[in-house]
């Protein structure tokens, strides 16, 4: 019972997605704080697909997902509904012993709701696992 609940919550959920031009090099950071780790840098002029919410932006870029800061994007589209993608049913099932299994499953950052998410790998309680 406690799956499917956690199934119909992911189902749920909905973002605003828009699609964003880079106006400087832009840090694309593990976690949404100017102090995450940096992953890459964008490049100026980078056109990207972008949920944002509050000062920060979730985006993908050359297969790294992170935060950007919202102050570095503008917006080129106005935002639209994007509903969660349903995930597979064997995804729930999907268990991490700890980060370095779930870094080397290429999960890691794993945000709270997603698959082999759980507040043993979340240490600081951010929301964000793994980072």
């Amino acid at each position: 019972m406690k799956r499917f609940l956690m199934l119909a919550v992911l189902l749920a959920t909905a973002a605003q997605a828009a699609t964003g031009i880079m106006t400087s090099n832009v840090n694309l950071r593990r976690t949404a704080s100017a102090t995450g780790a940096v992953l890459t840098v964008i490049p100026q002029g980078t056109s990207l697909t972008v949920v944002c919410t509050g000062s920060w932006c979730r985006t993908t870029y050359k297969g790294q997902s992170g935060y950007i800061a919202r102050s570095l994007v503008r917006l080129q589209t106005s935002t639209t509904s994007l509903s969660t993608p349903a995930q597979p049913a064997q995804r729930a099932d999907v268990f991490y012993a700890n980060c370095t299994a779930a870094r080397a499953a290429g999960a890691a950052p794993i945000m709270r709701g997603e698959p082999g998410s759980r507040s043993k790998l979340d240490r600081d309680n951010d929301g964000v696992a793994c980072e």
